[in-house]
C-alpha cells in the first residue's frame, strides 16, 4: 500500500530538497575551486584505501547482479510490463537503445577502445601471462565493459522503473524503500546518489577533455593545447550539455543520442573497411569465446599474484559503473515505460555488451593485425590518450578519422553529462532550469580541479569516490526488488 502525502507536504519536501541541494553544491563547488590539489588528493586517497581493502567485494557484487538479471528475466516476472499491462513504450526501439547506450559508457569506448586491450596485451596480469594472446587481452577488456557493467545498470534501472511505474512512487533512490514523498531520513540516499553521479561524470569528463587535447595536438598542431585550451573546451562542453539537458528528453537528449549512434557507426565502419573485415569478424568470434571461457574464474576471485592488476583495472572499473548507476539507472528507467521486464533486462545487458565487443574487436583487433602494433604499444605506454591517434596515422584519411573521433567523443560526453544533470534534478526533487544550472556548476567546478591536475589515472580514482557509500544502497535496492517480486508471487 502506497503512503500518500498532501500537496503541502510534497511541496515542502521538494523545497527542502532543493535548498539542501543548493547548499551542498555551492559548498562542493567552492571547495574544489579553492583547494583543488588538497581535495583531489584526499578523495583519491580514500578511494585507493577502499579499493585495496574491499577489492574482492567489488568483483563479486556485479557478478551476483549479473546472475540476478538472468534469474528475473527468465522467471514469470519477466512477462510483466513496466507501467502496467496497458502501457506502451514512449520511444522507438532504436531511440531507446541509442539513449541508454550513449548515457551508459559511450565516451569511454572512444577513450579506451585501443588503449585498454593494448595495455593488457603489453602488460598482462600474472594469471594469464603464460598464455597471453590478443584474444585474452580483448576478453579481459570485455570483462570490464560487458555483462557485469550492464547488469549493474539493468538492476538499478529496473528497481527505479518498477517502483515509479508500477507502484506510483517518485523516481528517486529513496522511493525504492518508502512511498512517502515528504522529507524523510531515507532521502539521504538521494544525496549520496547525487554525489556518486557528479564525481563519476566529472572523472569521465576530465578524461575526455585530455583525449580531445591529445587528438587536436597530434592531428593539427603540437602545443596548441594547455590549461587554457582544456578549460575553454570544458566551458563549451558545459554550455552544450546544459542547453541539451534543459531542452528535455524528447528534443536535446534524444537527438544527441541518435547523433552519437550515427557517428559511432560511421567511425566503426570506416575503421573496419580500412582494416581487414574478415579478420575483424574472426577476432570478434575468437575473443568472445575466450571471454565466455574466462568469465567464471574472473567473476568471483582475485588472483593473489595479480592483485595489483585487479585493483588497478577490474575493481576500479566495477566501482566506476556503480558510481554511474545512480544516474544511468534512473535515466534508462525514465525512458523504458511500456517495456516488459524481460525486454528491459536482456536488452539493457546484452545489446550494449555486443556493441562493446564489436567496438573493441574492431579497433584493437585492427591494431593487433597492423604493422604499427609496436608503435601503438609504445604510445599507450607513454600516454593512454596517444594510442588511438597513433593508429589513425597509418590509415587512409587518418586526420579526418581523428577529427571524427574527437567530435564523437565530445558528443558522447555531452550526452552523458546532460543525462546526469537531468537525473540529479529528478533525485533532488526539481527538474527545473534553476536546478539544472546548479548541478551543472557543481559538475564544472569539480571537473575544473581535475583538468588542472590533468592526470588520467587520478581522474579514474576521483570518478569512483561517490560509489563507495552507494554500493550498499544498490545492494539494498536489489533486495527490495526481490522482496517486491516475492510478495507479488505470494499474493497470486
Amino acid at each position: 500500500m502506497n503512503t500518500q502525502s498532501s500537496p503541502a507536504e510534497t511541496t515542502s519536501g521538494r523545497f527542502s530538497k532543493q535548498a539542501i541541494g543548493l547548499v551542498c553544491c555551492l559548498v562542493a563547488a567552492s571547495l574544489f575551486l579553492i583547494f583543488p590539489d588538497q581535495l583531489v588528493n584526499f578523495v583519491a586517497g580514500v578511494t585507493r584505501y577502499a579499493v585495496h581493502q574491499f577489492g574482492l567485494a567489488f568483483i563479486v557484487i556485479p557478478s551476483v547482479l549479473m546472475l540476478l538479471v538472468f534469474v528475473i528475466a527468465f522467471s514469470p516476472f519477466g512477462r510483466l510490463r513496466l507501467g502496467g499491462a496497458e502501457a506502451v513504450p514512449e520511444f522507438s526501439f532504436v531511440s531507446w537503445t541509442a539513449m541508454l547506450f550513449a548515457a551508459g559508457m559511450g565516451s569511454g569506448l572512444v577513450f579506451w577502445g585501443i588503449a585498454e586491450p593494448i595495455s593488457h596485451y603489453a602488460n598482462p596480469p600474472a594469471f594469464v601471462a603464460a598464455a597471453n594472446t590478443t584474444d585474452t587481452a580483448l576478453a579481459l577488456t570485455y570483462f570490464h565493459w560487458g555483462l557485469h557493467a550492464w547488469a549493474i545498470y539493468a538492476i538499478s534501472g529496473l528497481v527505479m522503473a518498477w517502483f515509479a511505474f508500477n507502484r506510483s512512487r517518485q523516481m528517486t533512490i529513496s522511493a525504492s524503500f518508502t512511498g512517502k514523498t515528504q522529507l524523510n531520513k531515507l532521502q539521504v540516499f538521494d544525496f549520496l546518489a547525487v554525489v556518486a553521479v557528479i564525481f563519476g561524470v566529472a572523472g569521465t569528463l576530465a578524461n575526455s577533455i585530455a583525449l580531445v587535447q591529445t587528438g587536436v595536438e597530434h592531428s593539427f598542431a603540437a602545443g596548441i593545447g594547455g590549461v587554457g585550451f582544456r578549460l575553454g573546451l570544458l566551458l563549451l562542453i558545459a554550455l552544450a550539455f546544459t542547453l541539451s539537458s534543459a531542452s528535455g528528453l524528447q528534443t536535446g537528449i534524444k537527438y544527441m543520442s541518435q547523433c552519437n549512434l550515427l557517428l559511432m557507426v560511421l567511425v566503426l565502419v570506416l575503421v573496419i573497411s580500412f582494416a581487414n573485415p574478415l579478420t575483424i569478424v574472426e577476432t570478434i568470434a575468437s575473443s568472445s569465446a575466450r571471454y565466455v571461457e574466462m568469465l567464471p574464474s574472473l567473476s568471483f576471485t582475485i588472483d593473489n599474484a595479480s592483485r595489483g592488476w585487479s585493483e588497478s583495472w577490474s575493481v576500479i572499473y566495477f566501482v566506476w559503473w556503480i558510481a554511474w548507476a545512480p544516474f544511468v539507472g534512473p535515466f534508462i528507467a525514465r525512458i523504458s515505460r511500456g517495456r516488459t521486464v524481460r525486454q528491459f533486462l536482456l536488452c539493457t545487458m546484452l545489446i550494449p555488451t555486443l556493441a562493446t565487443i564489436i567496438w573493441f574487436s574492431s579497433f584493437a583487433g585492427a591494431v593487433f593485425n597492423s604493422p604499427v602494433l609496436n608503435d601503438v604499444i609504445a604510445a599507450v605506454g607513454d600516454n593512454f590518450t596517444l594510442g588511438l591517434f597513433t593508429f589513425f596515422d597509418v590509415l587512409p584519411f587518418g586526420q579526418w578519422l581523428s577529427l571524427l573521433a574527437v567530435v564523437l567523443l565530445v558528443s558522447f560526453v555531452i550526452t552523458s553529462a546532460d543525462s546526469a544533470i537531468y537525473v540529479t534534478g529528478m533525485l533532488t526533487g526539481s527538474e527545473g532550469l534553476r536546478s539544472k544550472l546548479i548541478w551543472s556548476v557543481t559538475l564544472v567546478a569539480i571537473t575544473t580541479a581535475l583538468v588542472l591536475k590533468n592526470n588520467v589515472l587520478l581522474n579514474n580514482q576521483i570518478a569512483i569516490f561517490g560509489a563507495l557509500p552507494f554500493t550498499l544502497i544498490l545492494l539494498a535496492q536489489a533486495a527490495m526488488l526481490v522482496r517486491e517480486f516475492w510478495r507479488q508471487r505470494s499474493a497470486e
